[in-house]
């Protein structure tokens, strides 16, 4: 079972606090006025791994290594959950092997790298990666940890919630990008549990739409490709487990196209000077795509991450330093 209990995120929060402190939720007046909402954003880019991923994989490594069973992790990602396991694993001495899609964003697999993960490129996206990973037999001491179906992952991201609702009074409405649901799981877990009126809106990008199609048909629909850009989303295999929590937590799921997400992430630049990647500006894609569910409420945006390929920062921003 994803869903965590009350204790289990508190405790995740005493493991996080270690590591990062309690990340800022800032009310934007360019955005709101923009928007047409009292509009904030969550920022989840400030701490080592630059995303959200790192809640979750130091709340996981930690009681893996306390557990005393495990000597080795392995894992596949397009980039930030690769690298915020390989950090979290650097902390608490813990080899981790990270296998990446070939064609993996370089800024992100140089994050993998520069914390120790040993890289594997293999496979044409994130589920082929997975699907190669798992082909033969796991030695006994080693443990395969996928994202979405890890419950210490989503109590991590649970306490993103936890905060929000300290940061921001009367919130109407959360959006959170999805990839695998481990975020959007947690965070409507614990909102939903505190204020069920709060409406938790997920999104996904046009192109890898699968958690979406599932959301709409009430079980695991998987699609063919996940041809977008923005990494962090990229999935088209949905997890069983994680399609379950998001029909229990989440009120509705919305799509954006490459160029709304790029569109998105020059406006952030504009409004805040900082960069985000395709991922971290799919909730402002959103609120500009369907202002007739948000105008005139106060909402939340989580900008999850901000590592960006560098040819793709140049293609969207040009010269810019």
């Amino acid at each position: 079972m994803l869903k965590p209990t009350h204790e289990n995120i508190i405790n995740a929060a005493d493991r996080i606090s270690k590591f990062q402190d309690i990340s800022p939720c800032i009310l934007q007046s360019g955005l709101s006025d923009i928007i047409g909402s009292q509009t904030y954003v969550k920022i989840e880019y400030l701490n080592p791994v630059r995303s959200f991923k790192l809640r979750g994989a130091v709340n996981l490594v930690q009681q893996l290594k306390e557990s005393k069973t495990i000597s080795r992790i392995l894992t596949a990602s397009t980039g930030n959950h690769g690298a915020a396991m390989s950090f979290a694993c650097r902390e608490f001495g813990m080899p981790i092997t990270v296998g990446v899609p070939i064609n993996a964003d370089r800024k992100k697999t140089e994050l993998i790298a520069g914390f120790g993960g040993q890289l594997e490129f293999i496979g044409n996206d994130l589920d082929d990666t997975k699907e190669i990973m798992l082909r033969d037999p796991l030695d006994p001491y080693h443990v395969f940890i996928e994202d979405g179906s890890s419950p210490e992952i989503v109590a991590g991201t649970a306490t993103i919630g936890l905060e929000i609702l300290k940061q921001v009074e009367n919130l109407d409405t959360l959006i959170v990008p999805v990839g695998n649901g481990a975020l959007i799981g947690g965070i409507g877990t614990l909102v939903k549990d505190k204020n069920p009126d709060i409406r938790i809106i997920g999104i996904q990008a046009e192109l890898a739409s699968c958690m979406a199609l599932s959301f709409k048909m009430g079980r695991p629909i998987d699609t063919k490709s996940c041809s977008t850009f923005a990494g962090g989303m990229a999935v088209r295999v949905a997890i069983p487990e994680a399609v379950d929590l998001l029909l229990n937590v989440v009120d509705e799921m919305l799509l954006v196209s490459e160029d709304e997400m790029k569109s998105a992430m020059a406006l952030y630049y504009r409004c805040t000077q900082e960069i985000v990647e395709g991922a971290g500006a799919a909730a402002l894609a959103a609120a500009l795509r369907y202002p007739d569910k948000i105008q005139n409420q106060t909402i939340c945006l989580v900008a999850t991450g901000a590592n960006i390929d560098p040819q793709l920062k140049q293609d969207i921003f040009g010269n810019l330093n």
